[in-house]
């Protein structure tokens, strides 16, 4: 396995398919990269935009071409020696609509359905009436307005009868019930219209209601699954149900075809989503080895804790680089303005709580909330373990599930990873602080439920417990853990608390102001030492924010002063436009999306649009003042009027771009330091479609927009001198990995020490060195990189301007 040089992620949907990208060839040839690296490609929900919400693993997607053109795209690339990574999700599948043949089989059957296991359902929850059902939470208003209204249809068609809900769920009807249907009314015609009721009249629906009542299911409101879900979901998303890839049939069905694909020889590696849903992520990819026909470049999606590394055992390249993504934004911080940053947002919003107490209380939100019926069903399993022996009889559900709660609000990574040989001393020093500072937090709940809590999921306790339910409720537990910190941290936290948003990144923690050239340095010493080939990027379709928007507002740590001045004025100009009646959190919010997502090449078509939705998502996600469940559309609306105002007062923009030139400057430069470092640190370098031009897209799915590839070749064709600085720079460091291709992924790492404000170290292979020198400080002394003490031996400059340095012999 010879692992990618650099890679070129593509987002594949109905609108950019297999063909559109093969004639992406020539032009991903010419900027130099080894691998297009593809979203995922297996049947998903017809219309997705994402491919996440595969419906179907042994069929290519319709949508995106067949596998004819999958091949015609895949001769395409090798014809210049390309190759292609593909994007494979092993936790969950889409279900609700009406084509997942597996998931209606379930819906028909029950636990009768061969299927039934595949997912991962609790077929008896504690609600009376629901022993063998299973929750289908798809309904916008509740099941009896829906029943009334006349939104519930029986249909038949050649798979049997089954309930329509509108036109887009497909709730199949149990084989005992058609039968009956059918001897008790003689056609399936005359069934439905047995059936059918009169809008507006409930009584006329009861013929309907009784029959759906005897289903494998039960129809409610979406709202239901907080309290009541019964099956494993991706994070809070309904419509993506969790799958047992553990069991061998399982895993068998969900491979088979990209294990053609790898040996047919079309596909070079995968990266797999969201690792942590997995019951056992170290298994798994073993498995992934064992039965590749040939060697593939492995990657894993998995977001590291600060201090967290990479499981070492884990047979893999790499991650997909979120952690490196956040050092390089902190690299370039000035340490010493974390106060001027942080006076400035408390004079603007107030008192504003620290960025792990916020973590802290949201996680436990999203517990009491939208992931509380999970928390209740793990407390229902830990329970039950304990009363099966009396020395822990007398501990209570209820107190368990708090003492659970309190531990996962204070765990600092996203799992642990027990499996059958127990748990380790890493994850046993994880449990212990995280349990450590649940007692301190909670010292009303009785010590016995902290003790208990740590002896199950470090795996002390005695042989009177069965060691079947204890492993199943460390599972649970490690796969709860993950969403509740994604929930918590990622999608509510770093929408609340808004410093500097450069920092709050998938990934990142806000409280992480800047590191040090030192510690870069040890990071990536370590990274070429351990997992040279992990992957290195600084955008991707999860990222909130484009590489280059983040790159400019950290800008404002360079010039805080300005910043805070500019803001009050600009909230003064804007009083009269309805920005008092905008909280200050949201309002400043704002202003960071407007200063590093106004396009550097001026105004765009579209940018109001984009940036209010933008703001109604992050309000969304922040859930202080509009929420996802329960819309504050009046305070929703109110923002987006703001921004149109705001975008038609002439005051507010005269004044905002003079603020925002001088920022803009400092941006610039710092994401063309960032993106040297990407290309030329040990690892694969990724670059997010477009992201060779400047990328200040918004979170999703702004950042899934189309883009104009015509242009983007057409300028890539330009002579040197007319290029734009950022896509030049990417072009000229890919063409340097493919000439020395050995350099960047065999070469030693050795930091060159220039001075305080100067980032630099040598790569050196052989006889090949490359050297990049890139200055920190703000005079961006160019004269540096010509000192007899960094000079390399018939040196030949790759790349020079006010910030960076580039030499290769």
């Amino acid at each position: 396995m010879i692992p990618p040089r650099a890679t070129y992620r593509l987002q594949l949907n109905s609108d950019f398919t297999f063909a559109d990208a093969q004639a992406l060839a020539p032009y991903l040839n010419a900027l130099g990269v080894s691998h297009a690296y593809l979203s995922p490609i297996l049947k998903a929900r017809p219309g997705s935009t994402h491919g996440y919400d595969t419906v179907d693993h042994q069929q290519i997607n319709p949508e995106l071409g067949s596998l004819d053109d999958f091949r015609a795209l895949a001769a395409a690339l090798r014809q210049h020696d390309m190759g292609i990574i593909l994007d494979f999700v092993p936790n969950h599948m889409g279900v609700g609509g009406a084509d997942n043949d597996l998931w209606l089989d379930v819906l028909k059957h029950g636990e009768g359905s061969r299927y039934a296991d595949w997912f991962d359902i609790d077929w008896h929850p504690p609600r009376p009436g629901m022993d063998g059902k299973l929750l289908v939470p798809f309904l916008g208003v509740s099941y009896a307005e829906s029943l009334s209204a006349g939104h519930l249809h029986l249909k038949a068609d050649a798979d049997g009868f089954a309930l329509w809900v509108g036109d887009d769920h497909k709730l199949p009807i149990r084989p005992e019930d058609e039968c009956e249907l059918i001897q008790r009314h003689g056609t399936a015609d005359a069934a439905t219209a047995a059936h059918t009721g009169k809008p507006g009249q409930p009584g006329s629906w009861s013929a309907l209601d009784a029959l759906i009542a005897r289903q494998h299911w039960r129809l409610a409101h979406h709202a239901v699954a907080a309290d009541e879900i019964n099956y494993r979901r991706f994070f809070i998303n309904s419509d993506l149900a969790g799958i047992r890839i553990d069991r061998p049939d399982v895993f068998e069905y969900a491979h088979a075809l990209i294990f053609d694909l790898i040996e047919e020889g079309l596909v070079d590696g995968l990266r797999i989503d969201h690792i942590d849903g997995l019951l056992d992520p170290k298994s798994y990819l073993a498995k992934l080895r064992e039965h590749s026909s040939r060697p593939i470049y492995l990657i894993v999606e998995k977001i590291l804790a600060p201090h967290e590394q990479l499981r070492g055992d884990w047979p893999v390249e790499g991650t997909t680089g979120y952690e490196v993504g956040a050092q390089l934004t902190r690299v370039l911080m000035p340490a010493g303005a974390e106060p001027a940053v942080s006076a400035a947002y408390q004079a603007f919003v107030g008192a504003a709580a620290e960025p792990a107490e916020e973590a802290y209380r949201c996680k436990l939100r999203v517990m009491d909330n939208e992931l509380a019926a999970e928390l209740a069903a793990l407390a229902r399993h830990v329970a039950a373990i304990a009363w099966s022996a009396s020395a822990t009889a007398d501990l209570t559900e209820a107190g368990l599930r708090r003492a659970l709660r309190e531990t996962i609000a204070q765990l600092e990574v996203y799992r642990i990873y027990a499996d059958d040989m127990g748990t380790s001393d890493r994850d046993r020093r994880e449990i212990g602080v995280a349990i450590g500072k649940a007692r301190r937090s909670a010292p009303h709940l009785p010590p016995a439920l902290f003790d208990f809590v740590g002896a199950l999921l470090c795996g002390r306790l005695g042989h009177e417990y069965d060691p079947k339910p204890v492993a199943a409720a460390v599972g649970r537990f490690q796969q709860y853990s993950g969403p509740v910190m994604a929930k918590g941290l990622e999608d509510t936290a770093l929408y609340r608390y808004n410093r500097l948003v450069a920092l709050n990144e998938v990934g990142a923690h806000p409280d992480r102001f800047a590191i040090s050239v030192a510690a870069f340095h040890d990071s990536n010493r370590r990274r070429a030492a351990t997992h040279p080939a992990c992957m290195v990027l600084t955008s991707t379709h999860d990222t909130k924010r484009g590489e280059d928007l983040r790159a400019i507002v950290a800008a404002i740590a360079g010039d805080p002063d300005r910043w805070r001045m500019a803001t009050r004025e600009w909230r003064s100009i804007l009083a009269a436009d309805g920005g008092e009646a905008i909280a200050a959190n949201d309002l400043y919010l704002l202003f960071q999306l407007l200063l590093g997502g106004w396009p550097i090449q001026g105004k765009s078509e579209g940018f109001a649009e984009r940036i209010k939705a933008a703001m109604t998502k992050s309000l969304r996600e922040a859930r202080q003042r509009s929420d996802w469940g329960v819309n504050n559309s009046d305070y929703e609306s109110r923002v987006s009027a703001f921004i149109d105002a705001a975008l038609a007062n002439q005051d507010f923009l005269s004044s905002f771009h003079a603020a925002r030139l001088p920022l803009v400057d400092i941006g610039r430069r710092k994401a063309l330091i960032q993106l040297g470092l990407k290309l030329t640190i040990p690892g694969v370098p990724d670059i997010y479609r477009g992201a060779e031009d400047w990328e200040q897209s918004f979170v999703d799915p702004d950042n899934r927009r189309p883009l104009d590839f015509a242009a983007l070749a057409r300028r890539l064709a330009r002579p040197m001198a007319q290029r734009d600085d950022k896509m030049m720079l990417t072009q000229t460091l890919l063409q340097l990995r493919r000439r020395l291709p050995q350099v960047f992924a065999e070469g030693s790492y050795e930091p060159l020490e220039l001075g305080p404000s100067v980032l630099a170290f040598r790569r050196r292979h052989g006889a090949d060195e490359v050297v990049v020198i890139a200055d920190l400080s703000p005079r961006h002394d160019a004269g540096l990189a010509t000192q007899p003490n960094i000079a390399v031996a018939s040196s030949t400059e790759v790349y020079r301007s006010d910030v960076l340095t580039v030499l290769s012999t």
